[in-house]
């Protein structure tokens, strides 16, 4: 019966040990609701985001596909059209998403913590407005998920902790460096 009292200060004592609490958030999707569900979440194992391929017309993003390490995930929505492709600096994450949808994502906008901010799609447009960005300092963007056809149709975001992050993570609301403009 002793053994069973100090079973709760067992847990207790394993869970308040500073390297195991993990935090990790969801964000989206935006945007509507046709098109095939797509999760690149487990391309995440492959390890951080290190880059992005964007396909856009003048009206619409068309595809996405993101680097993960060394591997490219599949291409989410249509291959046609030109890539436009940005690469991370090493110890560089996303902090910060912003973007404009309708039926369909219009556009898509990243900030990084060391403070650049990349853009795609046109940056006028009659769509709604998003921003997203993790809960918690020191988390950047994992992976994507969303929904898909001919054209992206839907974006949401998975924000967790990431160590490799070069000089801690700016994704507070309230720090520098400045937010992307508005659109």
């Amino acid at each position: 019966m002793l053994v069973f009292a100090f079973l709760p200060f067992f847990y207790a004592g394993a869970s308040s040990n500073p390297a195991q609490p993990r935090f990790s958030f969801y964000s989206g999707e935006y945007g509507g609701n046709s098109g095939e569900h797509f999760d690149q979440s487990s391309n995440q194992l492959d390890g951080p985001i290190t880059a992005l391929r964007v396909r856009a017309n003048d009206r619409y993003i068309l595809s996405i596909q993101v680097r993960y390490g060394d591997s490219w995930s599949s291409v989410e929505g249509s291959a046609v059209g030109t890539a436009s492709d940005q690469q991370l600096f090493l110890g560089e994450g996303f902090v910060q998403a912003r973007g404009r949808f309708g039926s369909y994502v219009e556009y898509l906008a990243f900030r990084t913590n060391l403070g650049r901010a990349i853009s795609f799609g046109p940056s006028s447009g009659s769509g709604t407005t998003f921003e997203a960005e993790p809960l918690f300092p020191g988390m950047v963007l994992r992976s994507i998920h969303g929904r898909s056809g001919p054209f992206i149709n839907a974006i949401g975001f998975h924000w967790d902790e990431e160590p490799w992050i070069r000089g801690g993570n700016q994704s507070s609301p309230s720090t520098l460096p400045p937010e992307i403009a508005h659109i």
